[in-house]
């Protein structure tokens, strides 16, 4: 069920703001999806829960997402998985153990 929009007016509405449907935030995303995924968080608009965060490859899909699952006010924050995601960045890796906890030392991934 998707939620209702309600324009609280302490917000501050403005048409001036930050839109990521706007010409240049789409072109934006849609330059990053040439080279790869886009990682997007999904802050909702006063819904006093943490944001989702979802990943694209196409344009289409992410607008299908923002037609299916966000309201007016909630935020976006979009990523280059490829310029985010790079080995010197990872917290943390390995494989998952089999029943006897051994893991392969090589494979084809």
């Amino acid at each position: 069920m998707k939620r209702i929009p309600d324009r609280h007016a302490p917000d501050d509405w403005t048409e001036d703001g930050a839109k990521i449907l706007s010409e240049a935030s789409l072109a934006k995303i849609k330059n990053a999806l040439a080279k790869g995924p886009v990682i997007v968080q999904h802050w909702f608009y006063r819904g006093a829960s943490c944001p989702c965060v979802v990943s694209f490859e196409d344009l289409e899909e992410f607008e299908a997402y923002l037609e299916q699952h966000a309201i007016p006010g909630d935020a976006f924050e979009v990523w280059s998985f490829n310029e985010v995601c790079k080995t010197e960045n990872v917290l943390a890796e390995g494989k998952l153990p089999d029943s006897d906890g051994c893991v392969p030392r090589g494979g084809a991934y």
